[in-house]
């Protein structure tokens, strides 16, 4: 089945659409989205991707993580990712955006936060497990341990909101 997404430029106009496979293997920029959770004591919930991802496996990465298909919203997108991934339903909200490169993603990654202390249950298909980090713990395994390159570029955007 072909996922289509949205084609935009740096600045984030639409261009139009995009199917994934496309969009990965000719490197066209698109837009995808991080979320952020965070629980009442201040701890942020991060994932292990499973090592059986095509891409970027086996690395640490936000609570969730996710493409925009083409006719849905950044915060649709990031509610409907947020479910899927780990069971929550809450909240989000806009923290900011940016743009990286690291073939096969290009993308424009929309950054969100949700607080939530119910129960996490990990898509097992995506991740291998997940972690209650303090923030400066966040730091420690961005500088020490492998990370996606939207928990990269997206912590620090959210570390200086949350």
């Amino acid at each position: 089945m072909t996922e289509l997404l949205y084609r935009v430029t740096e600045d984030d106009r639409v261009l139009g659409s995009v199917d994934r496979d496309t969009a990965h293997r000719e490197g066209v920029l698109h837009r995808s989205g991080t979320v952020f959770v965070r629980r009442s004591d201040g701890r942020l919930l991060l994932q292990r991707r499973s090592p059986a991802k095509h891409i970027f496996p086996d690395r640490y990465e936000c609570s969730a993580a996710f493409h925009v298909t083409f006719g849905e919203s950044y915060e649709q997108a990031a509610a409907r990712e947020l479910r899927e991934e780990t069971g929550l339903s809450a909240p989000v909200r806009w923290l900011g955006k940016f743009v990286h490169h690291d073939p096969p993603e290009h993308q424009v990654v929309a950054v969100f936060e949700s607080s939530s202390d119910a129960p996490v249950t990990v898509d097992p298909t995506e991740a291998v497990g997940h972690v209650w980090c303090a923030p400066d713990e966040v730091d420690r395994i961005l500088r020490d341990a492998p990370v996606t390159p939207w928990l990269r570029g997206g912590w620090p955007l959210a570390r200086r909101q949350l």
